[in-house]
């Protein structure tokens, strides 16, 4: 049943990664040498949703559930219909780039207790985005699939077409049986593991 028909889907899930991993390690480096102003922290965190920062708990976790693991994927998925390559990645950068922000404040405020909420926020931050990243990877074939459809029909000589119905299917068990339990993860992690993290190294 978990037989995903796309040999190459780990392989662009791990390059999503690193890439996403380079775009926050160069925000984090400038944060740090420009150190952001409080301004900038704050427009940078301002993405957050009330319901979310204000939630504890089980809440919270559902929360975090809620935006991150259907919200989030359906903004992706909308913006993979539209025909212009990676547009559906844009989600992960807006991630991304404000918890770079956010490291590189904190690290600047205060370096030790910095160092401690940079130590306990990783683990969560590392398994939401691989889970957003298998996101991109299912959707990056969805994509793919349209925008040949549409050159096709500009081209005299015309390219085999791929197939739609394929890309949505491995696009439902990537996101069901991989993405979804990965962000469920990362928020139960977020919720409970970070702050057990952070008390322990206070």
């Amino acid at each position: 049943m978990l037989k995903i028909q796309d040999d190459t889907y780990i392989k662009r899930t791990l390059k999503f990664l690193a890439t996403t991993l380079l775009i926050f390690l160069i925000t984090f480096i400038l944060a740090i040498i420009f150190s952001p102003s409080i301004e900038t922290f704050k427009s940078a965190t301002n993405g957050t949703p009330n319901t979310l920062a204000k939630a504890q708990g089980l809440h919270k976790v559902c929360e975090y559930i809620l935006n991150n693991g259907f919200k989030v994927p359906f903004q992706m998925l909308i913006l993979a219909i539209i025909p212009i390559p990676f547009l559906y990645y844009l989600n992960i950068i807006t991630t991304t780039v404000p918890m770079g922000i956010a490291f590189g404040f904190v690290l600047n405020h205060d370096l030790d207790k910095g160092s401690m909420m940079i130590v306990a926020s990783t683990p969560h931050f590392i398994i939401e985005i691989l889970g957003f990243c298998f996101i991109a990877s299912a959707l990056f074939k969805v994509n793919q699939t349209i925008i040949r459809k549409i050159s096709n029909l500009l081209r005299k000589d015309k390219k085999q077409n791929l197939s739609f119905k394929l890309s949505i299917i491995n696009l439902l068990k990537i996101y069901f049986f991989i993405s979804l339990p990965l962000i469920m993860i990362a928020a139960f992690m977020e919720t409970y593991l970070a702050e057990l993290l952070l008390n322990l190294l206070t």
